[in-house]
């Protein structure tokens, strides 16, 4: 692998306050065989390194490469057919969309996030309901995307032994069955139990996975627990996967209240929130992050700060599915860790983490002036060092510093800087606040180049979406059309189920208006 000297007007090393970062006018980032091995002065390292190649010039600002710390697939649920709804409802439209390959998927992903700079996902993935919950050759076609992409990848196969799709004040899936009409139930039954394995059967699957592409065997692919949610995992699993990743020294990602029925779930099943519940299994700690939080009590959020627990927020998609606003001012505020993903679609309906970064930015603006909203460096520490802490790239990447891995995008200027742009203000504020997926020019991963002068170097993009459009292009399969049935003859009782059980005489995080 080659070396080079990235130079831009301004290199973004890290972020380190709430209101500071280290910014080098005029600099560059010295990267030897995918190790940044110096950042200073761009005069300085260009007479001491003059053979070197130089990417970049003076129009341009370097920076990490952005991590999308929650992400599950490429085409977007709405692209295949499914409304956005509220999210226990999305989830059954869903069962009917159209099978795609997981590799052409997770590429199509992969082109997004490469082409709005970036350069690390955590892919939480799951084959569907109503089908094996966890497979080798699933895990080798989502990994060998990213492989092809050159992206870095945290691959999380998505892990659920019951109620993956029904929980609420009223129960789970049992209780939510034994409502409807005898013969649906069965069919319900069967078809959700398909995706419902015992540990004894999980594990060993799971422990191929790590085998394969855990324990740094692979420069770029990192290994992570996901079991799918609190309530959609028993005890015993939960505690399995937990032991899992203790021993092969991974993460763990679990949504957590992202819906207030899953929360009233938690409060019917253990007469506590689901947070609460993890405590009591010895389940939180640094390496546990929890995707979502929307519905996270103020105790909820000082446990999470005691037992060092992160979160990572997804806010465009908790707005599309009508789940809530995180209250991520308190959670920053009690000192928690916070990442940031795209989940299944940003507020575009694609993977753009600058628009994420300007919507996260802009949505915990409360009203007063007392209230301080999250800043432009906080943010831009959620898309980058925070969500490489909970991808478990943590010592590798997020930062531009010698040691680190050359993960780096370079944004070009003009549309940030022209026509005007007061000297006065701060650099990073610009990037967060102006800085969009069309200025990405370049990216780099692992000193590699995988997008130039906005140009894939390792995809064939027309070819991929020729490819997919192919493989979708066409009537549905008899399976498509009995799950897609399916979902039809139970909508009814499933909103029926959740139907006046939302607390409506509950206290906001925070509140945006008044009534009178």
């Amino acid at each position: 692998m080659a070396s080079s000297l990235v130079r831009g007007k301004y290199v973004i090393s890290k972020v380190t306050g709430p209101n500071s970062a280290v910014v080098i006018s005029d600099g560059a980032v010295l990267q030897q065989d995918g190790l940044i091995v110096e950042v200073g002065e761009y005069q300085d390292l260009r007479s001491r390194y003059p053979n070197e190649e130089v990417i970049g010039s003076s129009n341009y600002v370097v920076m990490p490469g952005l991590v999308n710390d929650h992400f599950h697939v490429g085409l977007t649920p709405f692209q295949l057919g499914a409304p956005d709804l509220p999210l226990e409802m999305w989830s059954l439209a869903r069962i009917g969309s159209r099978y795609i390959d997981p590799y052409l998927d997770q590429l199509y992903g992969a082109v997004q996030m490469i082409e709005s700079g970036t350069t690390t996902v955590q892919a939480i993935h799951s084959a569907g309901r109503g089908v094996a919950p966890v497979d080798m050759g699933v895990a080798d076609k989502v990994v060998k995307a990213y492989q092809d992409s050159g992206m870095r990848v945290s691959y999380a196969p998505s892990i659920a032994d019951q109620n993956s799709m029904v929980a609420g004040s009223g129960g789970g899936e049992e209780e939510f069955a034994s409502r409807m009409p005898g013969d649906l139930a069965e069919r319900y039954r069967s078809f959700m139990a398909r995706s419902y394995w015992p540990v004894d059967d999980v594990m060993p699957v799971l422990e191929e996975i790590c085998a394969k592409y855990g324990n740094n065997r692979h420069e770029r692919v990192q290994v992570v627990m996901a079991p799918s949610n609190v309530h959609r995992c028993t005890d015993e699993m939960l505690v399995a996967l937990k032991d899992m990743a203790t021993r092969h020294s991974t993460g763990v990602h679990i949504h957590l209240q992202e819906t207030v029925y899953q929360k009233l779930y938690g409060l019917q099943a253990w007469n506590k929130t689901p947070l609460q519940h993890l405590n009591d299994l010895g389940f939180l700690g640094p390496e546990i992050t929890c995707g979502h939080s929307v519905w996270a009590t103020d105790e909820d959020i000082a446990l999470m700060a005691a037992t060092g627990t992160n979160v990572c927020h997804n806010a465009s998609s908790n707005l599309r599915l009508q789940s809530g606003i995180a209250p991520i001012g308190k959670i920053l505020a009690a000192g928690v860790r916070v990442a940031m993903g795209s989940d299944e679609a940003g507020i575009n309906d694609d993977k753009d983490l600058f628009q994420e970064m300007r919507m996260v930015l802009k949505l915990h603006r409360v009203p007063g002036i007392e209230n301080t909203p999250p800043t432009a460096y906080q943010v831009l520490q959620m898309a980058t060092v925070n969500g490489a802490y909970a991808s478990m790239f943590g010592d590798r990447i997020g930062t531009l510093e010698p040691g680190k891995r050359a993960d780096i995008i370079l944004l070009d200027l003009r549309n940030i800087e022209e026509p005007f742009l007061d000297p006065e203000v701060p650099l990073v504020d610009a990037v967060v606040h102006r800085g969009r997926s069309i200025d990405v020019d370049t990216v780099i991963v692992d000193g590699e180049i995988v997008m130039r002068d906005r140009q894939l170097t390792k995809i064939d993009k027309e070819g991929l979406f020729k490819e997919l459009k192919e493989a979708l292009d066409r009537p549905l399969t008899s399976q498509e059309e009995e799950r897609r049935e399916l979902s039809w003859l139970v909508e009814p009782h499933l909103r029926q189920f959740y139907q006046g059980t939302m607390p409506r005489d509950t206290e906001p995080h925070t509140n945006y208006n008044a009534q009178s």
